[in-house]
């Protein structure tokens, strides 16, 4: 084989290889955007045991999606918390509306409300958009679909 062509393969084996190693770095740094994860909370406080339901999230970047979906729960206390699935950034503080909250076994009219901050990793649920407590007996559930920033 002619020299020349020689250089020439293995100019192009080089670059093969190293275009290969870029295709996997880039593999290993891609965000799968869009991917729910389920989970089951560390703890909770407010109910006798987990509510059942649904508990998933989503990452996306530094953006967590979380997803509760309570099907059912027995209230024991006039609180209502649960554990995160990935930790948030505590220097800010995060809050919406509830899809959906049950108290004692009746539907909320009024705006209920979720608040991620303070020194906890958890979200907490308000019976109204004020400092409102729950009543800690009968059906307590939540829908609800909190984004928050991810710690680091």
């Amino acid at each position: 084989m002619d020299d020349k062509l020689m250089e020439t393969l293995e100019a192009l084996a080089k670059e093969i290889s190293s275009l290969k190693r870029e295709v996997t770095d880039l593999k290993r740094r891609e965000i799968p955007a869009g991917i729910w994860k389920t989970y089951t909370p560390a703890s909770q406080t407010g109910w006798t045991a987990l509510p059942e339901g649904t508990y998933k999230y989503s990452v996306i970047g530094n953006i967590v999606f979380l997803y509760i979906d309570m099907t059912a729960g027995t209230s024991n206390a006039t609180a209502a918390r649960i554990n995160l699935p990935v930790n948030a950034d505590l220097s800010s503080s995060y809050g919406g509306v509830n899809a959906m909250a049950m108290d004692n076994g009746v539907v909320l009219e009024a705006a209920t409300k979720w608040y991620i901050g303070g020194t906890i990793q958890e979200i907490t649920f308000g019976s109204n958009m004020g400092n409102g407590l729950w009543t800690a007996s009968g059906t307590k559930r939540m829908r609800v679909l909190a984004i928050y920033v991810k710690g680091t």
